[in-house]
Formats: C-alpha cells, structure tokens, sequence
C-alpha cells in the first residue's frame, strides 16, 4: 500500500512539473525551435554525447537559422536565443535583464560581480566602477611592460623559428599582468604562487565542464564526482593564498593610517603616478563608502585575476595567430609600431599607443571574429515585452555575440573575412552600433574592457617588435569549442623568426 501511494505521488508530481512547464512556456508556442524534445524530459541525449566542438558547431548553426528571437531546450527548460543587434541591445540594457542564470551559481565566487545576484550586484557595480576609471588604468603601464618584456625574453630562449602555442605564453604573460594589478607585482615572488595559479585554472576548468553538463546541474549527483573534490580542495588552496594577502595589505593600510600616511584618493595626487592596485582599492572604498566584506573582496579579486587573464591571453593569441595568416597584414601593424616606437628605450604609455590606429583596427577585427565570450546568458526578473513577445519572469535567454559579428546584414559580404578594415571610421558610421559587443553590452558589461584593450596593445607590441610570426595553420580551418571563453579545438601553433 505504501509503495502504490509513493509511485501514485512521484506520478502526480510529474504530471504537475510537465503541466507546469507547458503554461510556462506557452508563450513561445509560436516562436521558432531550433530542435524538437527528442526524448524523455526534453533531454537530447544525442547533444549530451558530442564533443565540445561539435556543439559550438550546433549552437552556431542555431543562431545562423534564425534571425530573431528562438527556442532551444536545455534538459526541459526552455531557452531565447538571440543575435539580432536591436533585441540584444534592448535585452542587455533592460532593467530587468540584469539577472545571471542559475548555472552561474557553479562559480561560487556569489560576492562578486561575475556572478552575484542582482540586488548584490548592483551596489558593487557602483562602487567599483571608479577602481576601473582610466587614470587608474593606466597606472598599470609599467606593470604590463614590464610583464611584456619577460614574454619577450622567454620566447627568445627559444630555438629560431620554433613552433609554440601561441596562448601557452600570452596567458602567462596576461597571469602576471592581473595578479601584478590586482594583488601586488611581489604576488609572483611568493611562496605557495605555483600552487595558487594551478588551483586557479583547476577551479575555473573544473566549473566550465560542469556548466556544459546538464547531468552535474544536481549538487547531489554533482558531489558523487572526483571533479567536486578536486574543485573543493583547489578552493581551499586559493583561499588559503589570497586572505593571507589581503589580511597583510589591511594590516598595512591600518599602520599607514595610524602613522598618518594613508593613501590619498585624489585622482590628481601624485599617488597616481603609481599602479593603483585592486585589492589596495578595494580597502580604501571599504574605508570611504560602500564597506566590502573580506569574502566580496575575495571574490571580486579571483574573478577579475580570472577574467583578465583569459581575455588579454586569448586575445592577443588569436592576433597573433590571425597576423601570421595574413603577411601583409602584419606587415602593415610592424611598420606603423617601428615608425612610433623606432627604439628599445622608448617607453610605451597611454598617450603612445592612441596613433597606432590601424593595430586598434586589428585588435577589434581579432575580437569581431573570437569574443573571448562567445555567448553568455541572462534571466528576466518580471515580465518584459521583446520583439513583440510578452516574456514571463524568469526565463532564461542565451546571447551569441559570435553569430551577432558574423551578420552579413550588418557586415557586408565579406563578413567572413578577416579585414581590419571593417573598423574604418566611415564604415562604422554606416553600421548598425549594437553589431559590435566585444566586451558584451548594458550595465552590466564586462567592467575590464578598457583594461583588456590597454593590456593586448602592450604585449602585442613587444612581441611583434621582436619577432616575426608565421604558420601553418589555414584561417578556413579555424575550429572553436563550446566553453565558458572561447577556445579553439586546436592549439595556436605558430613560428616565431627572430627580428
């Protein structure tokens, strides 16, 4: 009897979920699907066995087929697509889009801005966004110079023409530049760092996986799993490194101010002059406005040292990459780099690098073709109208930037191509602005783009002036793979010959 009232029980409640989930979702009934419910619960077993590559490939054939708004399934819950430059932009700046997905939750960093619900968010943001203005920023050149310089030396230890993986190096490099800006350029010299950049790529390796896994979605099934308790002690590891640093940086900006030395905030003191470091900001703003908490610190210093690194490494590897494809391209972005910075000894700042106006043209180009995030997700918190639809709060939506560049109604027949010259003043003026989201869109965008731009300008310019960047690999033979950034399937082989 008690076994016919449990099945009788678990019948009625799936009954209820499917019921539940059809009025849910029937607002969409007359938006196109992108795939049919294949199986039980809408679960496309078919997808779950593909290779990360193969579903980059799905996903991006999706958003070709459709020019506006569309549906897709994750498991059983339904999903927006979107990659129209309008519906984008009216979806990313919508008060009431500002909420991240429940699968962001996986970070676990939940106070910081990466991830942070949205009340929490919000008055982060606001106090953040002067630790990112762009005095602060270019305080940071001698910081990111001085990283540049060490890749250059490290590549020239290299045998003569040697192939290497482009983004083995400019990650590294793009490490020290954000744990240099963020911790402290001493961060590297100290014990324990081997075992804290490791942890830190093991975590975020480990949360990408699970995001890409619908069956890890459940924190019970998810715990039975060798990768929670690799994901536990990496944690740990990190944790154990990063307060040890900030619990000395609060000691210190104490004994600063009871000798009277403390640091003055005045953007126009010459305290700017020197790298103005994260966590040194963040103890100040917890001094003179909103108070963060040693965990929102924590958490706001791993995910920026994790955004950092993977932009501006990945960035300048694919420049690079795209640079020895194209000769002349190359060509063109050594010379205007020579005739600005001809000698060794000139120092690169802020003020330089603005003439280098064809090398911007090309960075944009490298990010039109491969947004470091290539897709990323929001929900709705009430109702909204978009494209003429009255969405429910609460669903889930997917913007693919990478279908978004590629729109040949927004870029012209050569949207495939690999021409710098897309970005030319006169061709932006006629362009749709919302075609282009390198660093995503709205409030809340990605708050390092500025740094990410100054950082690949800096390195890509060492190395170029030092080398000359050849392979064999054929842009029509690029493949990518499905991810939290976006990462080729193959790695970033290139040549370097010795200037």
């Amino acid at each position: 009897m008690l076994l016919y009232l449990i099945l009788v029980t678990v019948f009625l409640a799936f009954v209820w979920l499917c019921e539940s989930l059809r009025r849910k979702n029937a607002f969409a009934k007359n938006l196109p699907m992108a795939q049919p419910l294949k199986s039980f619960l809408g679960v496309d077993y078919s997808i779950m066995d593909m290779s990360d590559e193969e579903r980059f490939e799905i996903m991006n054939d999706c958003f070709a087929r459709f020019d506006r708004l569309f549906v897709f399934y994750t498991g059983p819950l339904l999903v927006l697509g979107v990659s129209h430059p309008d519906l984008v932009q009216r979806l990313l700046s919508h008060p009431d889009c500002l909420e991240k997905p429940y699968f962001y939750d996986f970070v676990k960093f939940d106070q910081g801005i990466f991830s942070a619900k949205y009340k929490l968010w919000k008055g982060q943001r606001k106090a953040l966004n002067p630790t990112f203005n762009l005095r602060i920023l270019h305080s940071f050149m001698p910081i990111f110079n001085e990283c540049s310089k060490k890749l250059v030396q490290k590549l020239k230890t290299l045998p003569n023409g040697a192939t290497v993986n482009m983004f083995r190096y400019t990650s590294h490099c793009a490490l020290e530049m954000v744990c240099g800006t963020t911790l402290g350029s001493d961060v590297l010299e100290r014990e324990g760092k081997d075992e804290f950049l490791h942890s830190l790529e093991e975590v975020f390796a480990i949360i990408s996986r699970r995001m890409l896994s619908v069956h890890l979605y459940s924190d019970l099934i998810y715990m039975m799993t060798p990768a929670y308790w690799r994901e536990i002690q990496a944690r740990k590891s990190l944790r154990d490194f990063a307060m040890k640093i900030l619990q000395e940086k609060k000691e210190a900006a104490l004994s600063r101010k009871m000798d009277g030395t403390d640091l003055d905030s005045d953007p126009e003191t010459e305290e700017f002059k020197k790298p103005q470091i994260f966590i040194d900001q963040l103890l100040t703003i917890s001094e003179n406005s909103r108070s963060f908490t040693d965990e929102e610190i924590f958490c706001n210093v791993l995910v920026i040292m994790v955004a950092g690194n993977d932009t501006s490494g990945l960035a300048v590897a694919y420049a690079c990459l795209f640079l020895a494809m194209f000769p002349h391209i190359q060509e063109r972005v050594y010379a205007e780099i020579v005739e600005h910075f001809p000698n060794e000894e000139m120092e690169i700042n802020a003020d330089s690098l603005r003439p280098l106006e064809y090398t911007e043209r090309v960075l944009k180009e490298t990010l039109r073709h491969c947004p470091v995030a290539a897709n990323i997700a929001r929900e709705n918190i009430r109702d909204i109208e978009l494209d003429g639809v009255t969405i429910p709060a609460g669903t889930k939506f997917t913007v693919s930037f990478w279908a978004l560049h590629r729109r040949a109604d927004m870029w012209g027949p050569e949207v495939h191509a690999f021409d710098p010259d897309h970005f030319l003043p006169e061709r932006c003026r006629d362009r749709n602005p919302n075609a282009y989201m390198p660093f995503s869109a709205g409030a809340r965008s990605c708050i390092g783009g500025r740094y990410a731009m100054l950082s690949t300008k800096v390195m890509l310019i060492h190395i170029l002036k030092n080398f000359k960047i050849s392979t064999k690999l054929r842009f029509e033979d690029m493949r990518y793979k499905f991810g939290i950034t976006l990462k080729m399937s193959t790695d970033q082989l290139v040549q370097l010959e010795k200037r």
